[in-house]
């Protein structure tokens, strides 16, 4: 009994290795997520040939990036294992083996241009996790949507440190460092304005649509009963 006991952990163990190793490719990966991966692995993949080429969606362009800075190379799981803690990646290996039943059932969402999934909480994660530094950076007004979300406050408390923007007059420093963070209870996430796998127009500034980042600015003035209360009183 103990040994087949051990062997179920030795065996488990084993998969979890296996399969977290071969999640690192994204090859692996659109080899069961046909539709509309294998157009995101395209997207990406023809971004990394021609650096010069302008894209339109924000998941390609973290391949772009990290190819100029020589970075290390991005991939598919670089954000869908959430922010790579043991039990967001156990979480990532449960919904692989729902998405391998999908696929083998033939119920995939051939939707391209998706803006929501059931388990956006996980690219969320990884978005907080890799973007720390922005959700920590006080600049006043000019970055109150990142340092007034819940996600900013739980980056300063698992270790991250508040900073002042280089570009901030001296005489304002202080007076930012001293407020801190102010933490208004919404429920928003990052892909709530920036859209990682949808096509933006060329004029987009940070692959953000502006009817979504609208309605996303006025929910959070809503739930701090201050502030543009709707979306006609925002530019």
């Amino acid at each position: 009994m103990v040994v087949a006991f051990v062997g179920l952990i030795v065996l488990g163990g084993s998969g979890f290795f296996v399969a977290s190793t071969l999640e690192e490719h994204d090859t692996f990966c659109i080899a069961c997520h046909t539709v509309p991966e294998v157009t995101y692995y395209n997207r990406a993949y023809i971004a990394i040939d021609n650096p010069g080429q302008r894209v339109t969606d924000l998941a390609t362009a973290h391949y772009q990036l990290s190819q100029i800075h020589n970075k290390t190379p991005f991939a598919c799981i670089d954000c869908h294992r959430g922010d790579a803690s043991l039990g967001q990646r156990l979480s990532t290996l449960a919904l692989g083996g729902r998405d391998a039943l999908i696929y083998v059932l033939g119920k995939e969402d051939p939707t391209i241009e998706k803006t929501k999934t059931r388990e956006g909480w996980l690219p969320n994660a990884a978005c907080a996790n890799c973007h720390a530094d922005t959700l920590l950076t006080l600049k006043g007004l000019d970055n109150h949507f990142h340092t007034h979300l819940p996600q900013a406050a739980a980056a300063l408390a698992s270790g991250g440190t508040l900073k002042v923007a280089d570009t901030t007059p001296q005489d304002k420093r202080a007076d930012l460092l001293r407020v801190g963070l102010k933490t208004i209870n919404t429920t928003l996430v990052c892909s709530d304005c920036h859209l990682a796998h949808k096509t933006v127009s060329a004029g987009a500034t940070f692959f953000m649509d502006n009817t979504r980042r609208n309605e996303a600015c006025v929910s959070c003035h809503q739930t701090a009963k201050e502030g543009p209360q709707n979306v006609n009183n925002l530019q």
